[in-house]
């Protein structure tokens, strides 16, 4: 009896003991959350440097105007037969400061192909080894076609050359998109991947460690996805004979 008794209190006591301990652990969750969100935030790279040049460098316009052109090949998934992916990007810069940056998608299934093309509009800027490109113009269209097409022209106007190009409709819009581009005499190396307008949060800059500093990290993150396989974050000055 005197077992069941001392035996019955331990029980009790036991569970009193975990529920302070969970009552404990409920309480810890929230402010291990903050400390977490706020190491995060800390480690953080900040990256607004990326939409601007350095305020207190001088302005200068020694750059190669012409075309740009980001390395492109075609794409299937695992090896398909069934799907390939087309697609071509470059920039334009032109005199005054202006410049064209056109993106097209050509997407070939089994069945039917798919288009869509990009034209933005917009200013440069250059200071030193930076360049930043502000486009405050897009113009998107895309069509579907029917015909099996297998054969992807290598140049010319896309747009025109699509089964059912006769057929788009472009939506203009105005846009506020600015990207620092860093320049070393021969190409553009965008600081934050992008193609056709749609970032994402990683590149050159996301493993740099200092804003408009050619580091050691720098460049290294600027010789990784410069050499790319798929989609390199780089653009190089086109030679035309």
């Amino acid at each position: 009896m005197v077992d069941k008794i001392l035996s019955t209190s331990s029980f009790k006591s036991s569970l009193l003991k975990s529920r302070d301990y969970h009552k404990r652990s409920e309480r810890m969750i929230p402010i291990l959350s903050v400390c977490i969100l706020l190491f995060n935030l800390q480690c953080a790279p900040k990256m607004e440097w990326i939409r601007s040049l350095p305020s207190e460098y001088p302005r200068d316009n020694k750059i190669t105007l012409g075309f740009y052109s980001r390395p492109a090949e075609k794409k299937s998934a695992f090896g398909s037969r069934q799907f390939l992916l087309y697609w071509k990007e470059e920039i334009h810069l032109l005199p005054n400061s202006q410049f064209t940056k056109v993106w097209s998608e050509w997407k070939v299934y089994k069945d039917h192909s798919e288009f869509r093309h990009k034209v933005g509009l917009g200013n440069f800027e250059k200071s030193g080894d930076w360049v930043l490109l502000q486009t405050n113009k897009l113009t998107e269209s895309d069509c579907v076609s029917s015909e099996k097409t297998k054969t992807i022209p290598d140049g010319g106007d896309w747009s025109k050359l699509f089964p059912c190009s006769s057929s788009i409709s472009p939506n203009n819009r105005s846009i506020n998109h600015r990207l620092l581009y860093y320049y070393d005499g021969k190409s553009l190396y965008p600081l934050q991947y992008e193609s056709g307008y749609t970032e994402a949060n990683f590149g050159i800059a996301w493993e740099s460690d200092l804003p408009y500093t050619k580091s050691n990290l720098f460049e290294k993150a600027k010789l990784k996805y410069g050499k790319k396989e798929f989609q390199p974050h780089v653009y190089n000055h086109v030679k035309l004979d």
